[in-house]
């Protein structure tokens, strides 16, 4: 295989399109040229490698992509390297709520000890952030842990959030079950995100499981609009408890006991990085830190203790 070619296979997959490649590659190169030579690649493979309109890769183009994209995707900081710069680089993929609460305070402490650390950070569901680590342009993930993780990846539980309703702090609403009766009579609507999120998903199989039907009527895309539209009475909401909810006067939260958790973890795949391993010591310590400060607040329904919790994560990192 033609070296050029599998480059610029590299960046038409990176960017779902030939047009699109050539506007982002690092070097100039008309479109004619890209086609024919990607063209010349899959003449000498004997095989199609993506489809044109709409764009997607086959199963070999995945294979190759994968293959190949750890080695083009990480030439920038190769780069830095030989040219004597120092290539402090980390990058995190995961929640969006864990990336604003949670993640800034842990960087600026991991700035002091790596001097000029760059961070990208993309915000991305579990099964996004495997591709992204597996095609080596993530180096760690903080996510909800929906599911088994592939051979080679590593992970921590740095969290078990329990599940809850919010109401708006003036409702006469004073427990879950009380609602979970209201709304499978179809007396108030429940808001949530959508059917496709793990939240929703074990809800709706614990609903099912108690014989019990309470279908979301407003889908939203964050927690935060759940929280919105509760404010406004438009509904119900189902969430995870945090400290940001318990501390919001506007609202009541409801905790749904007996419910399942929400396990909130990191992972990474082979051996970690020094930047990533130090990232990984401070989110086992917030987590740790952060348990031990809410522990005597409401009750936390399915949420560790915190000597359970860091018996976990000190097996995890002894590992490291």
């Amino acid at each position: 295989m033609n070296v050029h070619h599998l480059e610029l296979f590299y960046h038409v997959a990176r960017h779902e399109g030939i047009v699109a490649a050539c506007r982002q590659m690092p070097y100039g190169i008309q479109q004619p040229a890209v086609s024919s030579q990607v063209a010349r690649l899959e003449a000498d493979l004997g095989t199609t490698l993506f489809e044109r309109r709409p764009f997607q890769l086959t199963p070999a183009g995945r294979a190759l992509y994968d293959f190949i994209s750890p080695f083009f995707g990480r030439l920038g900081e190769m780069e830095d390297v030989i040219r004597g710069k120092v290539a402090n680089v980390i990058r995190l993929a995961g929640l969006t709520e864990v990336m604003r609460e949670h993640v800034p305070a842990l960087l600026a402490g991991l700035r002091g000890r790596f001097p000029g650390l760059k961070v990208t950070l993309q915000e991305i569901d579990q099964r996004g952030a495997e591709r992204l680590i597996g095609q080596g342009e993530a180096d760690l993930a903080i996510t909800v842990l929906e599911s088994r993780l592939p051979a080679g990846f590593h992970s921590v539980i740095l969290a078990r959030l329990p599940l809850c309703l919010l109401v708006p702090a003036a409702s006469g609403h004073r427990r879950a079950s009380e609602l979970l009766k209201a709304g499978a009579a179809g007396h108030v609507p429940l808001i949530s995100l959508p059917p496709h999120e793990m939240l929703p998903r074990i809800f709706q199989k614990e609903l099912a499981r108690r014989g019990v039907q309470w279908r979301t009527e407003l889908e939203t895309s964050s927690q935060d609009l759940v929280a919105i539209y509760v404010r406004n009475t438009l509904g119900v909401g189902l969430a995870v408890r945090t400290p940001q909810l318990e501390s919001d006067p506007t609202l009541r939260m409801l905790p749904l006991r007996g419910f399942p958790t929400l396990p909130i973890g990191a992972f990474w795949r082979g051996k970690p990085g020094e930047i990533s391993r130090a990232l990984i010591d401070d989110l086992v310590r917030h987590s740790r830190r952060f348990l031990d400060a809410h522990q005597d607040g409401p009750p936390k329904a399915g949420l560790p203790s915190s000597a359970q919790t860091s018996g976990r994560l000190t097996r995890a990192t002894r590992k490291l």
